[in-house]
């Protein structure tokens, strides 16, 4: 049976820890195996929930998350599952960061940079067959995250994702 933790910092008492304390991580570290991303994706939410985001902005980054550890899976690993996926979530009083690892095929940084969320109705949405089912992710990262970075050096690879806390302004490079 696996451990299980619930995070219960709630309200203006965690906002008051927050403007006090330093840097916070957590480290995630998952089987290539699709089967685990909604865990780590729900325990994502929590922390963002704890963090003073908006309920929105919560599922927004949980599906961020998921999204690109789901890319990890399927592409870089081909669906294998025996691979390490690692999520390291740093948080701070204004911002939260999230690096996605992997050892897999590394991705072309192009396809990051050229990325962008296709509207339904921007494809021909009278052939239901002709809309595509994928190829969106890396357009929904950048579209709901302040900032994107793809890196792919010494055998990994690692996608930085980075939100402000509400009410905060951050740089846009990660």
């Amino acid at each position: 049976m696996l451990p299980c933790w619930e995070l219960n910092l709630k309200g203006s008492r965690f906002r008051e820890r927050m403007a006090t304390m330093d840097t916070r991580r957590i480290e995630f570290v998952i089987d290539s195996d699709i089967e685990n991303v909604s865990l780590l994706g729900m325990s994502i939410n929590k922390i963002c929930s704890s963090a003073s985001f908006s309920e929105i902005d919560c599922f927004n980054i949980e599906l961020c998350v998921v999204e690109a550890v789901t890319n990890s899976i399927k592409h870089a690993h081909h669906g294998e599952a025996g691979n390490e996926v690692k999520v390291v979530l740093t948080l701070t009083p204004k911002d939260i960061t999230l690096d996605v690892y992997d050892t897999g095929v590394p991705m072309d940084p192009k396809m990051l940079d050229e990325a962008r969320l296709i509207w339904p109705e921007e494809e021909d949405s009278a052939d239901p067959d002709g809309i595509a089912e994928g190829g969106r992710g890396l357009g929904i990262m950048k579209e709901i995250m302040d900032g994107a970075i793809y890196r792919s050096e010494k055998g990994g690879n690692r996608l930085t994702l980075k939100k402000a806390l509400p009410t905060t302004k951050i740089d846009s490079d990660p």
